[in-house]
């Protein structure tokens, strides 16, 4: 087989090609041998608007220049650019005979219609949704930060930072108690087993602060979340509650 006719056995592969692709894909045989009438096969002639034995491309040309020093089999999603200034996705497959480049197939995509398509989409999106920037957290209290409940001297609690939170969408409270309880584990690194008195009184806080309490059955499922009875869940609150000069709930 003589290099013309290697050459020109790809031209139903520009064919193939660009019935895979679709019509705003150009798909290009170029002949290196024959510089001045390069193209001998072209499928979707619309985006460039060249045709059969229109010359090389600038890049046909610096490939046949390079000589031996073009080693790549192909170069993937370059900047092409028609006539008229478009832009297109350019790719360009090499073709060798006894080594040496003697042919190209180039796909040139015009991606215009899917960059309209995507800015008019980002407008609807903007109008209806806010950006990860814009999204804000969530107060965990409307109001500012509750005091530290107060533990007796020889147990001070420590002054719990400011919580932010995303919703939680539990459901139930028992699921509720149980998310919480893990995630301040979590936070200070401890198994549950090892949780101190202050720990629980501190989870008993964080979850007075989130309005757990005002749930049915609340301090039930907080005694089992935290492996305690339900009388030290009632103290735990009391002193939470009795720090919170809010709280119309506490005793006199």
């Amino acid at each position: 087989m003589g290099v013309n006719e290697f050459i020109r056995s790809y031209i139903p592969m520009v064919d193939f090609i660009a019935d895979i692709l679709g019509k705003n894909s150009e798909v290009v045989l170029n002949d290196l041998t024959d510089l001045d009438h390069s193209i001998i096969a072209i499928r979707n002639n619309s985006i460039s608007h060249r045709k059969i034995g229109d010359p090389a491309s600038d890049l046909a040309l610096r490939t046949v220049q390079a000589g031996n020093k073009e080693h790549r089999d192909f170069i993937a999603n370059y900047r092409g650019v028609t006539f008229n200034n478009a832009t297109l996705c350019s790719s360009t497959y090499f073709l060798r005979y006894e080594g040496k480049v003697v042919a190209m197939i180039c796909i040139n995509t015009d991606e215009s219609c899917l960059n309209e398509l995507q800015a008019s989409l980002n407008k609807v999106l903007h109008a209806y949704k806010p950006t990860p920037d814009e999204m804000r957290d969530l107060e965990t209290t409307p109001e500012a930060q509750i005091p530290a409940a107060t533990a007796p001297a020889s147990d001070p609690a420590p002054a719990l930072e400011k919580q932010q939170e995303y919703e939680h969408l539990t459901v139930s409270s028992k699921q509720y108690a149980k998310r919480v309880v893990a995630e301040y584990l979590a936070e200070i690194g401890i198994q549950k087993e090892y949780m101190k008195r202050i720990d629980k009184l501190n989870c008993v806080k964080r979850l007075y602060e989130q309005g757990f309490f005002q749930l049915k059955d609340s301090v039930v499922d907080a005694a089992e979340a935290l492996g305690a009875s339900e009388p030290s869940v009632y103290r735990y609150l009391q002193n939470v509650r009795q720090a919170d000069p809010n709280d119309v709930q506490k005793e006199a």
